[in-house]
């Protein structure tokens, strides 16, 4: 069961740090396996099993149609009635079910209604392990810096759980004697996705006890979270460049996996594309883990966000060309990059400009724009791109990955001319007082 003693009873001494570390990182190992079991992979085997490009743009939409509907409602039940380790557990056991029963569908309706169930229960989960995690670290004493090199390092371990669901996918769809083309039969991925979602809704349970933000906290979350674009000068077109680029994610994540498997340059197996697409997270955990550590501190979020960005638009275009071979697989990586130095830090930067009484709700908001509303859209229209350039089963793939790599482009540019290093800093400022008012 979730412990009940305090963080501050707790952390006692290294080795309590290290057992709440390792509490924090097994969550966000778990959190994104999950994810990572059927999100590299799943474009491809509807594809193979000739599910039209608009169509499963509107499946993988369906994922993100959730992120638009749900994330609020558990960023305040974990801001104030319910204590979020127990929202996870409930949350995961739930969606574990759902991704079960969506592995026997054969329809897109049933694709579509099963993904979108799904994401109902996950979505809220992304932004309640960001807060536990940002609740934790607040209470260990650390600067902003610390802080950060802290998250960094922890949410490090998403990133190898992605990796390392998609070599479990690969032995579990050797073992279980799936169609290693994922045209016939349950959808491999699916089903472990739920298997992994149950050992997620159990290791949420030994979670630190997370409770909601007692009596001082607003009981309007919701409401106050919006309020940070008027309060939080630069905000709103923070979040606006952010939308734009979120709508271009999903030419990544949607159709990187039929362009691997299409033999436009070297056909790649259908069982390999999780394997090989994870040389993206490896370049992310470098970037997390030993890059984003040290160039944060010193370089600040602006130069780092400008890192991240830029990556993206060279992949694109990459891609576009589509050869020699090697360079289109090394691209992978900058995927990785951009991750870290861009969805990482704005996460980031949403913690510092928010109040501690509404974080859980003002991550969630980052997650409706980006994670929801553009990534809706964007698979909506990669979809509808597919199919456009795709005649008699062939796609010709550089005019649809050329639209992302100058829509990214543009977004790059605005980050630089946008935002400012020193505006974060005021805000944080801001808020320590505030802090400080809520803790008497």
């Amino acid at each position: 069961m979730a412990s009940t003693v305090s963080p501050a009873q707790e952390d006692v001494g290294a080795p309590a740090r290290t057992r709440l570390r390792g509490l924090l990182a097994g969550m966000m190992f778990l959190e994104y396996a999950v994810w990572g079991a059927w999100m590299p992979i799943l474009s491809a085997t509807l594809t193979n099993r000739a599910i039209p490009g608009g169509e499963i743009g509107n499946i993988y939409g369906g994922m993100w149609l959730a992120c638009i509907i749900t994330p609020f409602l558990g960023g305040q039940l974990a801001d104030r009635f319910m204590p979020a380790q127990r929202f996870l557990s409930v949350a995961h056991l739930l969606a574990a079910g759902v991704a079960w029963w969506m592995a026997t569908q054969t329809t897109s309706g049933g694709y579509f209604w099963g993904l979108f169930i799904w994401a109902l229960l996950f979505a809220p989960t992304l932004g309640v392990t960001n807060a536990i995690a940002f609740h934790h670290i607040d209470r260990a004493g650390l600067d902003e810096a610390g802080k950060e090199r802290e998250f960094s390092w922890i949410r490090t371990a998403g990133t190898i759980g992605w990796i390392v669901s998609a070599f479990i996918l690969l032995g579990y769809m050797t073992m279980s004697g799936a169609d290693s083309s994922g045209k016939t039969g349950p959808i491999a991925e699916m089903q472990l996705t739920a298997i992994l979602g149950v050992a997620m809704a159990i290791f949420s349970l030994f979670l630190p006890n997370t409770p909601p933000s007692a009596a001082k906290t607003d009981p309007l979350a919701f409401r106050k979270a919006f309020s940070l674009f008027k309060t939080v000068p630069g905000f709103a077109v923070f979040m606006v460049i952010s939308f734009v680029a979120a709508t271009e994610f999903q030419f990544f994540y949607l159709l990187s996996g039929p362009f691997l498997e299409s033999g436009a340059f070297t056909k790649v197996s259908h069982e390999y594309i999780a394997p090989i697409k994870s040389i993206s997270q490896v370049a992310e955990i470098a970037a997390l883990s030993l890059m984003l550590p040290l160039w944060l501190p010193s370089k600040g979020m602006r130069w780092c966000l400008l890192v991240g960005s830029f990556a993206w638009p060279l992949r694109y275009f990459i891609f576009s060309i589509g050869q020699p071979a090697w360079l289109v697989i090394a691209s992978l990586a900058l995927h990785g990059f951009g991750y870290a130095f861009v969805l990482v830090v704005q996460q980031l930067y949403v913690d510092r400009v928010a109040p501690k009484d509404i974080r859980s709700s003002a991550q969630n908001l980052l997650n409706l724009i980006t994670l929801g509303l553009g990534n809706w859209l964007g698979s909506l229209f990669c979809g509808w791109v597919m199919e456009y350039y795709t005649k008699d089963g062939v796609t010709n793939w550089a005019p649809v990955f050329i639209l992302p790599a100058v829509l990214t482009t543009l977004c790059a540019i605005a980050y630089a001319f946008t935002f400012s290093d020193q505006s974060v800093k005021a805000a944080s400022a801001r808020n320590s007082l505030e802090n400080a008012a809520l803790e008497r």
